[in-house]
């Protein structure tokens, strides 16, 4: 019975470039969705003529679905873009159970967690 070994840093190469195209995703997403929720409070201290003291607190239902939907969308989007070779993981926690379950190594997890 002969047993193998292999490396954990065997597919380096691949595991940088899909953490590479992780960061790129997840800037993405975020750049969505945090210019959606800007538009959204522009838009709400627009409406509220400027005098608007609670830049925190959602005005109306219609400015919390706004940005539930572009953060959702920013978050499609971002995936759709690059699932092929990251998987579209996004979430730490996410790729910490796909570690778990033998999904991806170490070293990528490890890359993963930084981007």
């Amino acid at each position: 019975m002969k047993i193998s070994f292999k490396s954990p840093f065997a597919n380096l190469r691949n595991d940088l470039y899909a953490a590479a195209l992780e960061l790129m995703g997840t800037i993405l997403f975020l750049l969505v969705g945090l210019g959606g929720i800007q538009a959204a409070a522009y838009s709400s201290q627009a409406s509220l003529g400027g005098a608007s003291n609670s830049a925190n607190r959602v005005q109306s239902i219609e400015q919390l679905l706004y940005i539930s939907v572009s953060m959702g969308l920013s978050l499609l989007v971002s995936v759709w873009l690059f699932y092929r070779v990251t998987g579209g993981v996004f979430n730490p926690a996410v790729s910490t159970a796909l570690l778990l379950v033998g999904a991806i190594g170490p070293v990528r997890w490890v890359l993963y967690c930084l981007a």
